[in-house]
């Protein structure tokens, strides 16, 4: 996916991707938490971990009901089951419960596979990073392993031809254990925005 993703995104934007030398600083298993700016947010994370990379492959935390109802149709007619099989995606089910939801990727990381998740649990459009959830959070307090905060951004003036899309990665998180489920919560909402504002 490499070639066809390096293609896509730089027709489309203008695109920036600092701090991938941190990705030097941390082992499988781990978390990435990022804020989440459209349905195609995924494909970006292969241009991110470049073309030679130890960390794949990952596997991401999704939904398959949404706000949009072009993406429930596809969901509909099989297309994201499909593509979600494709590319790794395990599904969570609003008002399963966290525990339930997060069975899967407990699962995953202890077999050593790195889980991307986001936070803020629906794509956001508007300039900015919403309030996290606290799925990332329980997660990582289940599971021990650092996390990896990314974060997205599109700017420019509307009808441009091609805005430019930030991508900022920042330093592996190591969260004391002594942390509450609300600190943790913070310190990634914290790292996520301060790297979208950078």
């Amino acid at each position: 996916m490499w070639p066809i993703s390096w293609v896509f995104f730089h027709s489309l934007y203008k695109v920036s991707i600092s701090g991938q030398e941190n990705l030097k600083k941390i082992q499988k298993p781990f978390i990435i938490a990022s804020n989440h700016i459209a349905s195609y947010d995924s494909f970006l994370f292969r241009l991110v971990l470049k073309f030679f990379t130890p960390h794949l492959p990952l596997r991401f935390m999704a939904v398959d009901k949404f706000d949009y109802p072009h993406l429930n149709f596809l969901t509909r007619i099989g297309v994201i089951k499909v593509l979600y099989a494709l590319f790794g995606v395990f599904v969570v089910v609003p008002g399963r419960g966290l525990e339930e939801n997060l069975k899967t990727a407990v699962d995953i990381i202890a077999n050593g596979g790195n889980i991307v998740i986001y936070p803020e649990g629906k794509i956001v459009k508007k300039d900015g990073v919403a309030p996290f959830k606290r799925g990332a959070a329980v997660l990582e307090m289940k599971t021990k392993v650092p996390i990896l905060p990314v974060s997205f951004r599109i700017t420019g003036e509307e009808g441009m031809a091609r805005k430019k899309l930030t991508v900022n990665v920042g330093e592996p998180l190591w969260i004391p254990e002594n942390m509450s489920e609300e600190n943790v919560t913070q310190v990634l909402y914290n790292s996520v925005t301060n790297l979208y504002y950078r």
